[in-house]
């Protein structure tokens, strides 16, 4: 008797985990669609009726993996203290990082050149943005700048992102540091940048 017949968001999830294996083990210029399908126990015709391109494929699996890490960073704890609201924040995202190499490499250390996978990972770190964007709001900062306050904290938050990014970078390759050491670097040189601009810490 054959098992149960997968549904069809069944077998996408199950096509995506196989998926993240291979290009995992492989990278994506050298992942093939068959190895997928057979990572996946399917045939490769099943596996173009969900995904028809591997450029397709791969922007759902990355899209999934910025879903987890924002998923996890929307569900802190919310704090009146700035410092502690903004190390909570740094700290679960090397928390994720450091949980799933997948992610990481996919998010942080490969430069998608695929125009399609290209959209997901800018809309992604738009996403991004928008999540640091929210750590400002209500927070009186001593600015000499005349930009609306809106779009500064929208600044603000790109340029903490870009630091993030890079960090999440330089970390890929120097694995060796442990992790409690690049969230307290990198808070390090947010904070401290930061700490400037906010009323009454000078």
């Amino acid at each position: 008797m054959s098992g149960k017949r997968l549904t069809r968001e069944a077998r996408r999830e199950r096509i995506l985990a196989a998926a993240g294996q291979v290009f995992a083990s492989a990278g994506y210029d050298a992942a093939g669609m068959r190895e997928v399908a057979a990572a996946a126990g399917i045939s490769t015709p099943v596996l173009y009726d969900h995904f028809p391109a591997k450029a397709q494929l791969y922007a759902a699996l990355l899209e999934s993996e910025v879903d987890g890490l924002l998923a996890g960073w929307a569900a802190l704890p919310g704090s009146d203290d700035p410092e502690v609201l903004l190390r909570s924040r740094v700290s679960a995202i090397f928390g994720w990082i450091e949980a799933n190499e997948r992610g990481w490499r996919m998010i942080f250390a490969e430069a998608p050149s695929d125009p399609a996978v290209a959209a997901v990972h800018r809309s992604g770190q738009a996403r991004a943005t928008a999540n640091l964007t929210s750590l400002f709001h209500g927070v009186p900062l001593d600015l000499t700048s005349g930009i609306p306050r809106p779009l500064a904290d929208e600044v603000l938050a790109e340029a903490c992102k870009s630091a993030l990014n890079s960090i999440a970078t330089w970390w890929w390759d120097h694995r060796e540091i442990p992790r409690d050491e690049v969230v307290a670097l990198t808070v390090d040189l947010l904070w401290r940048g930061l700490a400037t601009l906010i009323k009454g810490a000078r």
